[in-house]
């Protein structure tokens, strides 16, 4: 038996699930971390008798674009399918992304369109 490919098996293996975990892990301890010094602060001033601005606890994010992610995954799509053309597998796997692309891009126009007509109600 050789304990070197088992050994590089392993270890693939632990990172392969491990990875994304720790990813998961180092990002969420990130997020709680500036969430508490933002109250930390927020108490500070609160107990010196300042006020706390508002702009303080309203998050830099911009909002997540309808527009942009059907986009991206129409791209996303017409690549994947292309290089797995080029590979001689299954292409239509392809579609998977390309029909999600274009679900947000329904998306979007709908959105749009309910924004510039107000007589349509949900």
């Amino acid at each position: 038996m050789d304990y070197g490919h088992t050994l590089i098996a392993g270890i693939a293996i632990v990172l392969g699930i491990g990875g994304p975990i720790a990813l998961v892990g180092i990002i969420l301890m990130y997020k709680s971390r500036r969430t508490r010094m933002i109250h930390e602060t927020a108490l500070l001033l609160a107990e010196k008798g300042q006020p706390v601005p508002p702009e303080l606890f309203i998050g830099t994010d911009e909002p997540a674009s309808d527009l942009r992610r059907g986009a991206v995954l129409i791209a996303l799509g017409l690549g994947l399918a292309v290089f797995m053309y080029q590979l001689n597998a299954a292409w239509s796997v392809g579609f998977i992304p390309i029909f999600m692309g274009l679900g947000y891009l329904v998306v979007w126009k709908l959105e749009t369109s309910k924004r510039r007509d107000p007589s349509i109600s949900a």
